[in-house]
This record gives C-alpha cells, structure tokens and sequence, in this order.
C-alpha cells in the first residue's frame, strides 16, 4: 500500500484558469452540477410564466407565440439540461470514489464532454433572443420543424449534437473507469447500486441517442438541403421521425429515473441501517428496467396511426416493465422493515421521491391501454402523468441525493430545519399541483394550448393548480437557500451518516488524490451496505 501525497489545499480552492482547464472528475462534477442548477432555474421560471398565463381564460401574460417558445424551453432544459445532465454531476463526482479509483480512465475526454455541454448551454441561451426563439416543442415534430414559423431548427439542431457528443464521450469514459479501475476486491455483482444506477443509464445512452441524433441530422437536412426523409409534401414520412426520436427518449426516462433509484437504494440502506433486500434482484431489476426500455417507445404514438398489432405489441411490453419496478419498490419497503429509521432530510426526499413515482406509474398503467391512451393522449391528464413520474421523482431522488453527499462534497453540513421544510412544501406542493392538472386532464383540457374556453370546472382546477405551483417554487427556493447557508455550516467527519460505502472512507471533502492511500484495497466479503455493530 502507497501513501498518497498529503495536500492541504482543499481540492475546490483554485483558481479560475485552474476551474477552466481542470482534469480532476470532482470539480468537473460542480461544474455540471452549477450549469443544471442555473438552467434548472430558468426552465423553472418559465414554467411559472406558462403556469400564470393558464391560470384564467384568454391571454394575460404572453403572445401565444411565445407561449410556444416558453413550451419548448421548458421541456427542453428541464429534460436535457436537468433531468439527465444533473445526474452527470453524481457520475462524475462519485463513480470514482465508490469503485476505489484515483480519477477516471479519460480525463481529457471527461474535460472535453464538459465543455461540449457547455457549448450547448450558450447555443440555449441564444435562444432567448426574439429572433430566435425555437417555437417547435421539444420534441421537433414534422412537418411543424420544417416551417419557418417554428423558428431556427438549425439551432435545436446544433444543440442536440453537442449534448450528443457530450453524453457519447461520458458514456465510453465511465463505462471503462469501471471496468477497468475498480479497487481490488470490488466485483461488478459487488459494487453500489448507484453505481449499478448510473452505468445503466450511460449503456442507454450509448445505444439510443446515435438514433436521435440520425433524426436530428436527417431534419436538418430536408429543412436545408430540400431532402425528403420527413416532409410529406416530397413524399417524405413524419411517423419516421416520431419513431427515431422516442426510440431514444423514452428510453431516456429510465436514463432519467435509474439514478434516481440508486440514490433511493443507499439512503434507505444507510437511514435503516440495513443492507439492501434482496440485492441481487434490485440489479437485475435495474437492468431489465434498461433492457426494456428500448421496446415500450410506441406507446408515445398510440394516436399517430400505427398498426392495430404494434399497438397491442407496445401495450404489452409498457406493461411488463412495471415489474422489475414493482420489485424495487418492494425490496425498498421489505429494506425499511424493522429498520433503525432515521428521517434526515435525505430520507424524507428519498421516500417523497418513492411516492411520486408510484403515482405516476400507477397512471401510466391506464396510459399503457390504447383504448384509455387514445381520448386522454392530447390532454393534461397525460401532462400531469409525466410530471409525477419525470418532473417531480426524479427531482426529489436528485435532491435527496444532494442532501446526502453534501457533507462528502462540501465538508461541511447544511441546515436539516431548512431541508425538511423545503421537504414538505415541495410534496404538497406539487401533489396539489399535478393531481389537479390529472383532473382537468379528465374533464378534457387539451395539452399544449396557450388559452382555453371559460369552462368553470377547467377555471377552478386551473386556479388550484397555480397555488400549488407556487407552494413548489418556494419549496424549491428553501433548498438553494439551504445549500448555499451550508456552505458556512458545521464541519462534519468522514461519515456523518454511518455508511460503510467505499466514497465514505475518504476525508470530507475527498483529497485531490480522493484516498489518503493508493492504491484502494477492499478485503474478501467487502459490501458497501455492511452495517456492523
């Protein structure tokens, strides 16, 4: 065993041209994490401004052309920019940790993919400007893309190629940081769900984004070059497109979620103080999630005239991958029992995050059946659906997992008052707002529409709805105020939270080098959920 070099210099005290050109993972990792939040932030504003403009009938607040522009933006950046590209952040920052390495296997390539993604972030914020507002939603259907009224789709072109490029180069660097750098002792069956979690989603990454981006490209093309893949008026066929396109994005929902879960499986672990139920299961279940993924993307095209037998095929197998679901979601209640519960902020989010994810795949079971799927498709049931499921699960598994490595990443300890609050006001919230929205989804609003006639059932739920998106925002708003007070909080040990995981054995924050010794060694029988007396 080698002594590391000891460094007094706290890894995140540099200087700027030093956060510029860095290589180390753990500062790449806050730089993908400060770019999410930022974004996150503004997806979020917009949707407040679409949510006061559907708040009373007729237009208040905005043109309905820029309702269109608001729409897109929203969608867009909260999936691209926070949904997937936050969970960059946890890869980054403890992938190597867990599996016991130095850094990762490319880091020039890690750097690359950062900056790949920032450039993407520029290209968003030019969308800002009125002249080129992209008006086309985030999915950049055809023939609408390939008007001019639907703005520049060469820039949600570009976009796309660079998120691409980023997610491609972090794909093929972490997956070989694994493979290849783990601690000896760590066997792949043996390492942490979450990093079972996060691998998962990079393979879906891997196999489903070339065929978005070939969509992408393909767009481009016939909007500039006058081919004919998608526009009818030359014989082209826009089904194409959707298939292409949800070939990759439904897939990535699971790359959205499957992280999620790896954060739930260490903090019910670590807040019970019980290895994980039936762990063995919960990694097949991750992977059978991914490996299913690819084969549920039809059910998004229920009402785009595909065959009667695709639509019984897509049915079947929506269906079917709520079971390796149902098995999580089982394991995690059977881990919890007779637990030493421990209800920190982390726990509180991890179950809230549990919760809204049932519901929302408790109504995606209906969404599933084409004979339901069909006269709610264009609805808000559908809105308020994936809001539950992608929206709020996956923002409270992001900010439990937060709250639970903030103490490793920082040093220090944020306000637990402020994070509990945040908690609770995130969770009625946003139950008040998108169980509502189901409802008037029910009742036959239709989705996508910048005003709506003055039925009073719709105006009452529309009113209900922006209550509890404000009671959101400002649960949302506790947290930053929380994690930036914890900046200046109590300086915490090695493992405030009792976990015997490998990224908890290292000083908090980690030493630029992550160990005090290297290389990491794991003795027989070594489990990250080993909980001794």
């Amino acid at each position: 065993m080698q002594e590391a070099v000891a460094v007094q210099t706290p890894w995140y005290r540099a200087s700027f041209k030093e956060w510029v050109l860095t290589t180390d993972h753990k500062k790449i990792a806050i730089l993908y994490a400060v770019t999410s939040l930022v974004f996150f932030a503004v997806a979020g504003l917009m949707g407040m401004v679409i949510r006061l403009e559907l708040t009373s009938p007729g237009m208040q607040y905005v043109s309905p052309d820029f309702y269109n522009y608001l729409l897109t933006g929203h969608g867009a950046v909260l999936l691209l920019w926070w949904a997937i590209a936050f969970w960059g952040a946890f890869t980054n920052f403890l992938i190597p940790l867990m599996i016991g390495a130095r850094d990762v296997a490319f880091p020039r390539l890690n750097q690359l993919s950062y900056w790949f993604f920032f450039s993407a972030s520029i290209l968003v914020l030019i969308t800002l400007i009125p002249s080129q507002n992209i008006k086309m939603m985030w999915t950049g259907y055809p023939p609408f893309s390939l008007h001019d009224g639907a703005g520049p789709t060469a820039l949600y072109v570009f976009i796309i190629w660079l998120i691409a490029g980023s997610t491609l180069g972090t794909g093929v660097n972490f997956i070989t940081t694994v493979l290849r750098m783990r601690a000896k002792g760590i066997t792949l069956g043996g390492m942490n769900l979450m990093v079972h979690g996060l691998m998962a989603s990079i393979v879906i990454q891997l196999l489903g984004v070339p065929a978005f981006v070939g969509a992408v490209t393909m767009l481009f093309l016939d909007k500039y070059i006058g081919t004919g893949f998608f526009n009818p008026a030359v014989g082209g066929d826009p089904i194409l497109y959707q298939h292409l396109f949800w070939f990759y994005s439904h897939p990535a929902v699971y790359v959205m979620i499957l992280p999620a879960f790896g954060v739930f499986s260490e903090v019910i672990s670590t807040m019970s103080r019980k290895p994980i139920f039936g762990r063995k299961s919960m990694v097949i279940a991750l992977w059978a999630i991914a490996i299913l993924g690819f084969e549920v993307w039809a059910h998004h095209m229920f009402t785009s005239g595909m065959p009667d037998w695709l639509r019984i095929v897509m049915s079947y197998t929506t269906v079917l991958i709520a079971v390796p679901t149902g098995i999580k979601i089982f394991n995690w209640a059977a881990t919890l029992h007779k637990g030493a519960i421990r209800f920190h902020t982390p726990m509180l989010f991890t179950l809230g995050g549990i919760f809204m994810f049932l519901i929302g795949g408790l109504t995606g079971i209906p969404l599933a059946l084409p004979s339901f799927d069909i006269h709610v498709h264009d609805s808000h049931f559908v809105v308020g659906h994936f809001h539950y499921v992608l929206a709020m699960a996956v923002t409270f598994g992001a900010f439990s997992g937060a709250y639970f490595w903030y103490p490793k990443v920082t040093g220090r300890m944020f306000p637990e008052g402020l994070g509990k609050a945040s908690f609770w006001l995130m969770l009625v919230g946003s139950n008040i707002f998108y169980f509502t929205q189901m409802m008037v989804g029910i009742a036959g609003m239709p989705r996508r529409y910048a005003d709506y006639p003055a039925i009073p059932e719709w105006v009452k739920l529309n009113e209900i709805q922006t209550v509890g998106a404000f009671i959101l925002a400002a649960g949302v708003l506790l947290t930053f105020v929380a994690w930036i007070r914890g900046l200046k909080g109590p300086r915490v040990e090695r493992s405030p939270w009792g976990s015997p995981s490998l990224e908890w054995t290292t000083p908090s924050p980690p030493p630029p080098q992550n160990f005090d010794k290297l290389p990491v060694e794991v003795p027989p029988g070594w489990s990250p959920y080993h909980y001794g007396r």
